[in-house]
């Protein structure tokens, strides 16, 4: 099982006293949801099966929905998990393991037992570790070709990889939270959010864009970031080719 906050990080900056990440500040509370990517710990049963418990909760995870799950048949029957929610499933459904037969959103399998053309998310990377690929709210791969040993996959980025035959995945993709309700004004203070300032509204020793009475311009021929680099018309990535 993973535990990921939901909250920034309290240690931001520990630097000499200067800002390294901006827009950012220490929560007032801590509130952790543990959510298993995992699927329960890799048990290998066919018998195990879990059904979707509770929807009301509207906890997320980039972007993407959690629900609370319970497990029915297996050595972790009576067990409560949160997962992240497949696409158009409601309380009462069932997520199956190593179903061959008609597949639905959210059936967990090995990428031996899947077709050419499937969508899938939730994919592990490598054997017996975590797992890392479409975890994001509508992402999904698409099995391309199968060889004796490797699976070939297309991400969201139009990269090919190889993966082994025996990583599991789940079919389709997550589902996404269209509205987020927050309950008061400064909601975002409190999960660490600060509000952004205008570049030209600060002071010479904050930005290379502040300084000046009144509302002045830049000063300068073209316009610069916070470290001091010129942003348009420059690049900055080399590509290895």
């Amino acid at each position: 099982m993973i535990i990921f906050n939901i909250k920034y990080n309290k240690k931001i900056g520990r630097n000499k006293g200067k800002i390294t990440v901006r827009h950012k500040k220490s929560p007032q509370n801590n509130f952790y949801i543990p959510i298993d990517i995992n699927y329960f710990n890799y048990i290998y049963n066919k018998n195990l099966y879990f059904i979707l418990y509770n929807t009301e909760l509207n906890n997320t995870f980039k972007n993407t929905k959690l629900i609370l799950s319970l497990c029915i048949k297996g050595s972790m029957k009576g067990e409560y998990r949160y997962i992240l929610k497949p696409y158009k499933k409601n309380y009462g459904d069932f997520i199956k393991f190593y179903n061959t037969d008609k597949k639905t959103t959210g059936d967990t399998n090995i990428l031996k037992n899947f077709f050419i053309g499937n969508k899938l998310y939730n994919i592990q990377y490598y054997k017996y570790t975590k797992f890392k690929l479409c975890i994001a709210a509508l992402s999904y791969a698409v099995l391309i070709s199968f060889t004796n040993s490797k699976v070939i996959l297309k991400l969201p980025s139009n990269k090919l990889i190889y993966l082994n035959i025996y990583s599991y995945a789940s079919y389709n993709f997550a589902e996404k939270i269209n509205l987020i309700k927050y309950k008061k004004a400064g909601y975002n203070i409190l999960l660490g959010k600060k509000s952004k300032v205008r570049g030209s509204a600060m002071n010479a020793c904050d930005h290379p864009h502040g300084g000046g009475e009144g509302k002045s311009p830049i000063g300068r021929k073209t316009s610069y970031s916070f470290v001091g680099r010129k942003c348009k018309g420059i690049k900055t990535v080399h590509k290895i080719k």
